[in-house]
């Protein structure tokens, strides 16, 4: 199957209280590598019909701290594909977050900008 290299794939998460592992509802940065795995999953399914298995992983930088509440959105593009293996750059953006002084429990504002959180590299292989 040949696809674009400019291909991606999207998926947006709400970060909550229960993935908060340090006070003040910081988010531990390898929860974003968890959900950076499932849009990796998604790209394999559609390009191998299987969710294939990370062999690698070239680069792993945090630009930005995450906290409960925080929308982000994870972006997967396709660098390079070479028989059964995918390299596939992944980033998460914040698209919203919880106000200081929120006036509601609910209360989101929402980046103009969305704001550079995690970028990673990784390399998958097909199982079949």
């Amino acid at each position: 199957m040949t696809t674009d290299k400019d291909t991606t794939l999207t998926m947006r998460y709400r970060m909550s209280e229960r993935d908060a592992h340090y006070g003040g509802g910081l988010v531990n940065g390898a929860r974003s590598l968890l959900y950076m795995s499932d849009v990796a999953a998604r790209v394999m399914t559609k390009l191998y019909a299987n969710r294939g298995r990370c062999t690698g992983m070239e680069v792993c930088r945090f630009y930005s701290p995450v906290f409960a509440g925080d929308y982000l959105e994870f972006v997967a593009r396709i660098l390079a594909q070479e028989g059964k293996k995918a390299t596939l750059e992944i980033r998460s953006f914040k698209v919203a977050y919880v106000p200081k002084s929120p006036p509601f429990d609910s209360s989101i504002d929402v980046h103009a900008d969305p704001e550079l959180s995690t970028m990673a590299i990784f390399t998958y292989e097909s199982r079949f």
